[in-house]
């Protein structure tokens, strides 16, 4: 008998080939040859033709070409883009958020937000693995290390980008199923935001106006407790936005502090574009915050939005410096004031807050409102954002006294 040729030795025996499949002698793998969507020539290759195969001595263990084949032939009828198939979870997200800010202003809160999913991806092996292999496997071992470190509600927030990432990816025919779809997790963890009662806001907002250390603050917290404003939007009030006349408070702006300095910006949605009604108290507080108000060598502090435009003559300064302030100094000025109440009243202390709280004890201390106006008040969006998220029921003592008045008010007519 002959000899058989190098090749016929090297050549694995009782395969039968199908159109474009090859065995390449070479490399020792069996190959597939196609042409994409595109017309570009295309190979992909494996050590073993049929998932029964046995894998050569000293290889990695992998699919079979016939597995790859099947996976191709489901790729190309869905008319997916195979390049894009094979971007990262990470690149897919970049190309996402280019698009999205591309479409959409976003707030620089929001942004951050974004920037912390990237961030955390980075450290895990779903970042970086190709979208297109991404099982939901991948991703419920993603969901489980997650949980040994992040509370239930940052988890969401960053499920939430991921899984409009993969929406991203299918409409762009990268992939066919989002792996993610079924991926969520429990927020209960996540620390609620509780309003102060009546009695407590009104007791810090008496010693606010007496004690001689709080005084410079008190008609800043009374106003944030009695408007409902967002802190920022506080911070960027301007003198034209006070109309004392008509009691009208425009919230069109808000200041921010953006890489170390101040900066205007947009409200955080268009319905933040509003006016507040002054109650008496707070028009008391403006008026007297106005009378008061003065500069520094008469400087007006400037501010300027992203676009170069300034503004200026802003309502609230600081005390010493008479510059323009932000979120970080009212939460100064709001912990040492809960510091010295609580020094003053060791018996009967007030919880520790942030100045938002100020906002969610608006929302409840007015919830007898209708809904939709205090849905404007406060510049939501959905009502049930303002009602789910910022309106606490009232204390049961409270409750019993107001559900008598309205039972002996309707008992009368």
């Amino acid at each position: 008998m002959a000899n058989k040729t190098v090749s016929e030795k090297n050549k694995p025996t009782r395969k039968k080939l199908r159109a474009n499949e090859y065995y390449n002698p070479k490399t020792k793998r069996y190959e597939y040859h196609y042409k994409d969507a595109l017309g570009k020539e295309r190979v992909i290759s494996s050590y073993r033709l049929d998932i029964t195969d046995q894998l050569p001595k000293g290889k990695r263990s992998g699919k079979s070409l016939r597995e790859k084949e099947a996976e191709l032939s489901t790729q190309l009828e869905n008319h997916i883009d195979i390049d894009g198939a094979k971007l990262t979870l990470l690149e897919v997200m970049g190309r996402y958020l280019e698009n999205l800010y591309n479409r959409k202003e976003l707030s620089p809160n929001t942004k951050m937000g974004y920037n912390v999913t990237v961030n955390t991806l980075k450290e895990y092996r779903l970042g970086h693995m190709e979208i297109g292999k991404i099982k939901p496997e991948h991703c419920e071992d993603w969901l489980s290390d997650m949980k040994k470190k992040y509370r239930g509600s940052s988890i969401q927030s960053q499920i939430s980008l991921i899984k409009r990432t993969f929406e991203y990816a299918i409409d762009y025919d990268y992939i066919v199923k989002n792996p993610f779809r079924r991926i969520t997790t429990d927020r209960s963890d996540s620390k609620q935001m509780e309003a102060l009662t009546i009695q407590d806001m009104n007791r810090f907002l008496e010693f606010c106006s007496t004690d001689a250390h709080s005084k410079h603050c008190y008609d800043m917290i009374y106003i944030l407790f009695w408007t409902g404003m967002r802190v920022s939007e506080l911070c960027g009030l301007t003198l034209d936005d006070i109309d004392m006349n008509k009691r009208m408070i425009r919230v069109e702006k808000q200041l921010l502090c953006l890489n170390h300095k101040h900066v205007v910006r947009k409200p955080k949605t268009s319905n933040g574009i509003r006016f507040i009604p002054m109650t008496d108290g707070v028009y008391n507080s403006f008026e007297h915050v106005l009378k008061n108000r003065y500069l520094k060598g008469d400087i007006e502090p400037v501010c300027y939005d992203e676009r170069g435009n300034a503004y200026e003559r802003f309502v609230f300064l600081a005390t010493r410096s008479r510059k323009t302030i932000v979120r970080a100094h009212v939460e100064e000025y709001l912990q040492n004031c809960i510091k010295r109440f609580n020094i003053v009243n060791p018996d009967t202390p007030i919880r520790k807050f942030e100045p938002h709280i100020c906002r969610h004890t608006f929302a409840t201390n007015m919830q007898t409102l209708t809904p939709k106006t205090l849905q404007y008040i406060l510049g939501h969006g959905n009502i049930s954002t303002t009602m789910n998220n910022y309106v606490d029921a009232k204390p049961g003592a409270q409750q019993l006294t107001e559900i008598n008045e309205l039972a002996n008010t309707m008992a009368a007519i």
